[in-house]
């Protein structure tokens, strides 16, 4: 139908309801964002605060002594690298760590050398002193702060006092020496280690430090008949090693247990070799 009178043409609009409800869709998306924006902005300053805070993770609990309890020594330095030319006894990693109960990829610290004095196999002496330099710069380090106080190594070596000649009042013997009482030293109960040989095996001992000569010895129950397995000698040329397992805990299960310190002493003039190598081979069947 045409209107003549008509000012201007009609158009045929085509409703597309689909489109329709996304535009409403759309509408009521804008009208609820803005509904929330000015809820927000009329939060007080303090609550906007603690809905922004950041809440700390709590994370795993260790098991660890409170740092003021533990006096750490500022001599202490951290672990030395691996001694230069010094080699591990073959034998050890395949066949003795694993007698020993441990790690077969324990770290293994050079402690020193030394010569076997008449003094470390002597009945009435009944020890094995290791040497000072070894002591302070291989053994300390690798030792815990209660390691440490248990073998008196907490604190560096004292300077021993110089002798005073005797005053005019002081008392003398018949050769003008001056009568003096022999001091004694604090008691120590020291450290338990495992003193390890090749061929002997191992041997529970106390490590501690005198405090009279400042030397540091392996001794207890048993030492000298565990020295005589060892068949050490006086004059042996021997080397020193250390190892101590550390325990480790992997998503809370122990991948290992915390172990003594381990002192190896192991004689140079033979190939180092534990009883495991030396055993004659089994004949096969």
């Amino acid at each position: 139908m045409c209107l003549a009178d008509a000012k201007r043409s009609l158009e045929i609009v085509v409703y597309d309801r689909a489109f329709a409800e996304s535009q409403q869709r759309a509408n009521k998306r804008a009208r609820q964002d803005e509904a929330a924006a000015k809820s927000s902005s009329s939060l007080p300053e303090e609550a906007m605060a603690s809905a922004s805070a950041i809440v700390p993770y709590v994370g795993a609990v260790h098991d660890i002594a409170p740092i003021n309890s533990i006096v750490v020594p500022p001599s202490l330095r951290p672990p030395p690298p691996a001694a230069g030319g010094r080699e591990e006894p073959p034998c050890l990693r395949r066949h003795f760590l694993e007698a020993l109960g441990l790690r077969a990829d324990l770290p293994v610290h050079f402690i020193h050398d030394k010569r076997m004095s008449k003094t470390d196999l002597d009945g009435h002496q009944s020890r094995f002193r290791i040497p000072r330099d070894g002591v302070e710069r291989h053994l300390r380090p690798i030792l815990s702060p209660q390691e440490l106080d248990a073998a008196n190594l907490l604190e560096g070596p004292r300077r021993r006092p110089r002798r005073q000649e005797p005053g005019p009042s002081e008392p003398q013997d018949g050769n003008n020496r001056r009568k003096t009482s022999k001091k004694k030293g604090k008691a120590h109960g020291g450290l338990p280690v495992m003193l390890v040989d090749l061929n002997a095996g191992a041997k529970e001992l106390r490590l501690s430090r005198w405090d009279s000569s400042q030397g540091t010895i392996v001794k207890g129950e048993g030492y000298l008949q565990f020295m005589r397995q060892c068949t050490f000698k006086e004059g042996d040329d021997v080397a020193i090693w250390a190892f101590v397992q550390r325990r480790f805990r992997l998503f809370g299960v122990d991948m290992c247990h915390d172990s003594l310190l381990h002192l190896l002493v192991v004689k140079k003039q033979d190939e180092a070799r534990c009883r495991v190598c030396r055993a004659p081979a089994q004949p096969e069947s």
